[in-house]
């Protein structure tokens, strides 16, 4: 999966910073490919910086959109950030940055980034969005002509200036898992068989399916029950440089149920031993469903 980041900056008048891109010609956030490696807070700071020359925070992930473009789909982190200082600054890939009234939007703005950018700006809440963008046959029309004649024509150009060829952004292996809690306070727990570890449900992104719905339906698959994702709490960075993990809380507890050998429940701090040791590190981060997102690094 493909993932990127985008920082959402507002002046003291109430404009948005933008840019317009040197390969659409389009407006758009400052923003673009998360590098291996790097938390999308960081992500976000950097790209801000890189396009625009401000120094920005990101202080809290209002959305996480998907965009099912083949062959991997896009993942996108879009921050609401502070302005901290810099100067306002061209690049390469953003010949005109400034700020722009919100209302009405500049006009040349592909929809994904005028879905994303009104959302955003609207949204105040701690719990972020998550919503996957449509496509359509002109989106895919536009996506063909920007990587078989815009992008190859930006090559050639490069390459006539001396400057090293693009090297395209790291392809990301993408898990999401709930973290699901009954009224005792104890979450719900599974495994594919009886050698396997105990682990939460959900598992490893696959195909062109935003990665909340791949949590339903593998954990529907594993417990028999259909979990609705409330809250993504946390995110995780590893242990692979290229990985990334997503946890979702759900918006109510659940009634016990018969546990069987494959589906459980465990109390934080008095899982099974043959269990997950990174996912009841995540279990023991759940503290509350109202805090802002979280985003962490997870050791080998």
């Amino acid at each position: 999966m493909n993932v990127g980041t985008n920082g959402i900056v507002v002046d003291q008048h109430g404009n948005v910073l933008l840019i317009k891109r040197n390969d659409t010609r389009t407006f758009a956030p400052p923003g673009g490919a998360l590098d291996a490696g790097e938390l999308p807070p960081d992500g976000a700071a950097r790209e801000v910086r890189e396009e625009t020359g401000l120094i920005v925070l990101p202080v809290r992930l209002a959305a996480l959109t998907y965009l099912p473009l083949s062959p991997f789909g896009f993942l996108g982190f879009t921050f609401r950030c502070l302005l901290r200082g810099g100067e306002i600054t061209t690049s390469a890939e953003s010949p005109l940055v400034g700020f722009f009234k919100t209302n009405p939007l500049p006009r040349r703005m592909s929809g994904f980034h005028r879905e994303r950018l009104e959302k955003s700006l609207g949204h105040a809440g701690e719990r972020p969005l998550f919503f996957q963008h449509p496509i359509s046959p002109l989106n895919k029309a536009a996506r063909f002509v920007l990587q078989h004649v815009v992008y190859r024509w930006l090559d050639v150009k490069r390459k006539l200036q001396g400057q090293p060829p693009y090297q395209p952004p790291p392809t990301w292996e993408v898990a999401s898992y709930f973290l699901h809690r009954n009224e005792a306070g104890a979450h719900l727990w599974h495994r594919p068989n009886d050698n396997a570890p105990w682990q939460l449900p959900g598992g490893t992104a696959s195909g062109l399916m935003a990665p909340w719905q791949t949590a339903v339906q593998l954990a529907q698959q594993q417990t028999g029950l259909y979990l609705c994702p409330h809250q993504l709490s946390d995110v995780y960075l590893g242990p692979k440089s290229n990985q990334l993990t997503l946890i979702f809380t759900t918006a109510a507890t659940q009634k016990n149920q018969p546990a069987n050998h494959t589906v459980a429940w465990f109390a934080p701090n008095n899982e099974a031993n043959a269990h997950h040791p990174q996912h009841s590190q995540m279990v023991a981060n759940d503290t509350t469903s109202t805090r802002p997102t979280q985003f962490h690094r997870l050791s080998e």
